[in-house]
């Protein structure tokens, strides 16, 4: 409406009103339906998009949503069953959903909007720690392991050139542990124009006792053992990681730090008390057998029975997470090379990965036992969608 004020009275004077307004209702229907055709409420639902990128916007709507368990859900879950809650994942899930939406956006050269997620991945975890006596970061025993978000962070910043929070949260990363240091320099990450993202190993999974009453994560780090480093492979040659290869996380260990979830305590006194009255009600029944009178023991049976039966755990989870996620910022000569990485039995292979003279070209690898590749860049699977989308 603004831009039509300088030309209406010209408008007007060359055309008539009628005629006028007759042009400037066709220009904001035009306006009207091109807004319908290319601008959506939620990500998802933008068709232009590729199909997998669309999905996971499905996916990080459900782990990003709040205020979707009220309070009659809430009351529900503790009552009935944990099912009636919707599932919005884990703390540490909707950690990890944060930072894979911040590494679609760093992939796509969108830095302010990376930031923006490795941040809320944070601050997910800094929204349910609970501080030690007398701690005055009440954020800092849980994300202090959250080295990966850090990181990504301080390559967002450096890339907007910001080099004061850069640094800030380069240094972060390094306070957390020394073998971090390599990883979190400064002028190496600024000199890197390829970056490999590569997860590894499974993540941890919701266990219960024969009862399905008591909840907890296995395994442990303990069990799952050690981290092994990645074994890179660039044209044929082996590539000396110098101090990068560290796992930037482990979900073994962060998935035991789980003092947000207060409903266990709930779930396993259900149990107990719904045991005893099963224990109470049969014994009751088997006493009263010989007068006839058992529906009282009958009764607390079953309500025994049906307690029990509404502690059972909650088990959905996020199966795809892996363990752990490295991160390599190294320096290539400009070019396409073929890069591999192993871990043992799990390998993955790419030929021809653009590596730019300039900026940084990232890429992320998920390495499988029996799906190893090689595999041609760019996958089909984007070339067809850019082609569908006139890209």
């Amino acid at each position: 409406a603004a831009a039509t004020m300088p030309v209406l009275p010209f408008m007007i004077a060359g055309l008539g009103w009628k005629p006028s307004f007759l042009v400037l209702t066709a220009i904001g229907l035009l306006w009207a339906l091109g807004w319908w055709r290319w601008f959506r409420d939620e990500p998802a639902e933008q068709e232009t998009l590729p199909a997998a990128e669309r999905a996971f916007y499905k996916a990080y709507s459900v782990f990003n949503s709040s205020g979707v368990n009220d309070p009659a859900h809430g009351a529900a879950a503790v009552v009935i069953n944990e099912r009636t809650k919707v599932w919005v994942g884990e703390p540490y899930e909707r950690a990890m959903a944060c930072f894979y939406l911040g590494l679609d956006y760093y992939m796509q050269h969108d830095y302010a909007n990376a930031r923006g997620a490795f941040e809320n991945a944070l601050f997910k975890l800094h929204d349910y720690d609970q501080p030690p006596s007398g701690d005055a970061d009440p954020g800092k025993t849980v994300d202090s392991d959250f080295a990966l978000a850090y990181l990504m962070l301080a390559k967002s910043y450096q890339r907007l050139g910001q080099e004061d929070q850069a640094r800030k949260n380069f240094a972060r990363v390094a306070e957390i542990g020394p073998y971090f240091r390599p990883l979190a320099d400064y002028d190496a990450n600024a000199a890197s124009n390829f970056l490999l993202v590569i997860d590894y190993g499974h993540g941890p999974r919701k266990v219960t006792n024969p009862d399905g009453a008591f909840v907890g994560f296995a395994p442990g780090p303990l069990r799952a053992g050690p981290t092994p480093s990645p074994f890179v492979v660039v044209d044929n040659r082996n590539f000396p990681l110098n101090g990068l290869g560290c796992p930037t996380l482990d979900l073994c260990a962060l998935a035991q730090q789980r003092r947000w979830q207060s409903i266990d305590t709930i779930r396993a006194l259900k149990d107990i008390v719904g045991a005893g009255l099963m224990a109470y009600g049969a014994y009751d029944a088997l006493s009263a057998r010989h007068q006839g009178n058992v529906e009282t023991g009958v009764a607390l049976l079953a309500a025994g029975a049906l307690l029990r039966l509404s502690s059972t755990a909650d088990l959905r989870q996020w199966e795809m997470l892996p363990r752990t996620v490295f991160v390599l910022p190294p320096r290539l000569p400009p070019g396409v090379h073929d890069v591999s990485v192993e871990f043992g039995p799990y390998r993955q292979a790419w030929h021809g990965l653009v590596v730019p003279a300039d900026g940084e070209a990232t890429y992320y690898i998920h390495p499988q036992r029996y799906n190893s590749g090689p595999f041609a860049w760019p996958p089909p699977a984007m070339t067809q969608e850019k082609g569908e989308s006139g890209k």
